[in-house]
């Protein structure tokens, strides 16, 4: 990747959601792209590559496995983390939304990688 900073792509129905996440991820030195829902999500993944694709979990009348498929199809290459809303839960592969210094972990393991 050279010197180009990490593109992530935040996927949430939530403005405070995305201005926070944004802010956090910046800060950390990566560009950040926000989506509203899944439909505006496809059409930048169409457009521009993104090495990593943050997703809630609940996104208005569609669920998150569904547009994580077409996600599959337009980004084969990025990773995907599925983000949740509960402090504490803990589940296999997502993240809570509100938990920064845990997610600024786990992308540090998916960059990583």
């Amino acid at each position: 990747m050279g010197s180009d900073p990490i593109k992530i792509l935040i996927v949430d129905d939530d403005e405070r959601v995305l201005i926070e996440l944004e802010r956090l991820l910046e800060g950390e030195g990566y560009s950040t792209v926000t989506a509203w829902g899944w439909r505006e999500a496809l059409e930048l993944c169409e457009r521009t590559r993104f090495d990593l694709v943050l997703v809630d979990e609940h996104l208005g009348d569609l669920e998150s496995p569904a547009l994580l498929e077409g996600l599959r199809r337009t980004q084969p290459l990025a990773f995907q983390i599925l983000m949740h809303t509960q402090r504490g839960r803990k589940s296999n592969g997502a993240v809570c939304k509100w938990e920064h210094a845990d997610m600024k972990a786990r992308i540090r393991r998916y960059i990583a990688a």
